[in-house]
């Protein structure tokens, strides 16, 4: 037990160990990573998500799951099964017992649509009030995040992420063209 101690203390004193292989320790990445920046910012996003899983569901008391439902909900409702589990990555099954358990505790109000089997997925005035902290913790997140960054910096970083959404959506488009067209 005293060499656990000791080997946690040399740790300890050396600096932590990096949170992600290669990252987080002035390394960023292979030749390639540091040409593309779209590997650059996939590795962002993957930090933010890793943290906000952790953040989120410590606020919030849901799984991490629970709180992106809720979420996404609250953010733009109303919303699907299919419109949530397409926006979420996940499948409509797993979606559906999500939605099914933020209703019965009360978060989330389920209407069947239009004389069709879909429903639409909206907040009660419960999961709103529940989603209030959530909120705050993302403007909190967002400040931290860019902390160093001038008021133009980050004028330029919208307009750049801009470009690069509408520019991603154009190749996603392409890519569900050339899917269909190689199944035909």
């Amino acid at each position: 037990m005293h060499a656990t101690e000791g080997s946690l203390q040399s740790t300890q004193t050396t600096g932590p160990a990096p949170l992600l292989p290669g990252i987080g320790n002035d390394s960023d990445g292979g030749p390639l990573a540091r040409e593309l920046l779209t590997i650059r910012m996939l590795r962002l996003l993957d930090v933010l998500t890793r943290s906000g899983s952790l953040a989120y569901p410590r606020i919030s008391g849901f799984s991490d799951f629970e709180w992106r439902v809720l979420a996404r909900v609250c953010e733009t409702p109303p919303l699907s099964i299919n419109d949530l589990g397409i926006l979420l990555h996940r499948g409509v099954a797993q979606v559906s017992r999500t939605v099914k358990k933020l209703v019965r505790v009360g978060l989330l109000h389920r209407t069947h649509s239009g004389g069709g089997p879909g429903v639409a997925i909206t907040p009660t005035d419960l999961g709103r009030t529940v989603y209030e902290p959530l909120v705050e913790l993302a403007r909190q997140r967002n400040a931290e995040i860019v902390t160093g960054l001038s008021p133009e910096d980050l004028q330029t970083l919208d307009r750049c992420v801009t470009v690069m959404m509408r520019n991603s959506l154009a190749q996603l488009g392409r890519e569900h063209e050339l899917r269909a067209a190689h199944k035909s």
